[in-house]
């Protein structure tokens, strides 16, 4: 599932701090491609959160993540090409909390940077077997291996002592050209695009 992330119950003692774990799934689809049908990959999440107070009901929220990215392509008629990216995020998020109870809802917004992991190739189709290589030995498409943009999204917490749930789900729009200037197909402007939907745990005073 294209996504992402942690998110942390509303802190309003001065000096509070929470930090989360957090798993989901992700819907990508890359982005900016031309005569070229795509289709969403599933894929997953998880990582860690931190959330600081900086004011009233405002929280700096750090995350380091892995997640899939990617996306599939429809080539010619009956042949796809299945694009796996796979990433470790940093977002820095600013949170806003609309609640101070058990039940807290937030928002949240903030640019994010990528690191790739790996990228593999795959094509399969009603008259081919399906293949598979790493995308540096393919010239179809070759990523590079920083991508940036943002983040916005929304969830909710649940407070339960010592212990928290959260939930929610947030979109990363991928605002770096992903694809390297020698690949020998895909020379447009391609950029990641992830929805994610999430759960996880809490712990810290709320």
């Amino acid at each position: 599932m294209a996504m992402v992330l942690c998110s942390v119950v509303t802190l309003q003692p001065a000096g509070a701090q929470q930090f989360g774990i957090v798993a989901g799934g992700t819907f990508s689809q890359l982005r900016g491609l031309e005569n070229v049908k795509t289709r969403n990959r599933t894929g997953t999440m998880f990582g860690v959160s931190l959330a600081v107070p900086v004011g009233n009901q405002l929280a700096f929220q750090p995350e380091l993540l892995f997640i899939n990215k990617g996306s599939e392509l429809d080539l010619t008629s009956g042949v796809a090409q299945d694009i796996r990216l796979d990433y470790l995020e940093i977002p820095l998020l600013l949170r806003k909390n609309f609640g101070s109870g058990a039940i807290n809802p937030h928002a949240y917004v903030g640019p994010s940077v990528s690191y790739q992991l790996g990228c593999n190739l795959s094509v399969s189709g009603n008259t081919i077997p399906r293949t598979s290589s790493d995308c540096k030995r393919d010239a179809f498409f070759e990523p590079t291996s920083v991508d940036w943009g943002a983040i916005v999204g929304a969830g909710v917490n649940l407070s339960l002592g010592g212990v928290g749930v959260t939930g929610g789900a947030r979109y990363g729009f991928g605002l770096a050209d992903i694809s390297k200037d020698n690949a020998t197909s895909l020379k447009q402007r391609v950029r990641n695009g992830t929805l994610t939907v999430y759960a996880g745990l809490l712990f810290g005073r709320p």
